[in-house]
């Protein structure tokens, strides 16, 4: 099992009956009585594999963008298929890691009136961002022309900007310039989660769980959005 899987495993045991989550699924189940049979997380997932299933995610889809607590119980719920997508169009050791940043992303900015099936549309979502990024990266036939790839004046100017903003908010929201150094290489330039750990001497665990702490904290910043 992926080390991020086994970290969001652990993670979810802490949360799933605690008296966060219980308060957190009384005020949600008054909105959504679909919900109200569950006692705990736990019990909202199981609920997930019954005829109500649909609903149910739906539910904590509608909940996400303003709930993080409901966005975890959906990406819980959602983790067999993430991982099932990985090894369909995995590209490299990282694209559990990779698929599962995508699938919380998603969530968080779910449309709340989108049709059809809330599972089946993270995962086409996340199918589709994730070859757009490993398309990107991935050399052109025949070399290409590294002229046309060449950006303007301009665009390096604003590319400079944006990342001094970018390490400016993540400093203040307490992200390490390491942690966010690690992220622009292993998200941008496509580096190798295993070898950042090596290099920065940590458990590769250790590595995915900052990313995606760090992460979770950024996405929430204006410009990152």
């Amino acid at each position: 099992m992926a080390q991020i899987l086994q970290s969001l495993n652990r993670e979810w045991s802490t949360i799933a009956d605690s008296p966060a989550a219980c308060r957190a699924l009384m005020r949600w189940s008054a909105a959504h009585p679909v919900l109200m049979p569950a006692a705990n997380l736990d019990e909202v997932i199981a609920l997930g594999y019954r005829p109500e299933g649909p609903e149910i995610r739906r539910a904590l889809a509608a909940l996400s963008p303003g709930e993080l607590l409901a966005a975890r119980t959906l990406l819980q719920e959602l983790l067999g298929g993430l991982c099932n997508l990985a090894q369909r169009i995995g590209r490299d050791e990282d694209a559990v890691g990779d698929i599962v940043g995508l699938a919380w992303e998603r969530i968080r900015t779910y449309p709340s009136h989108r049709p059809g099936s809330v599972s089946g549309n993270v995962m086409l979502d996340v199918g589709k961002r994730y070859r757009r990024q490993h398309d990107r990266t991935e050399p052109l036939a025949g070399g290409g022309n590294s002229a046309q790839l060449e950006p303007s004046a301009e665009d390096q100017v604003l590319h400079v900007a944006f990342f001094e903003d970018l390490a400016a908010a993540s400093a203040e929201n307490g992200v390490s310039g390491q942690v966010l150094d690690t992220i622009l290489r292993s998200r941008v330039r496509g580096e190798s989660m295993a070898e950042l750990a090596a290099e920065q001497q940590v458990p590769i665990k250790v590595l995915w769980h900052r990313r995606w702490r760090a992460e979770a904290r950024l996405r929430d910043l204006p410009l990152a959005s």
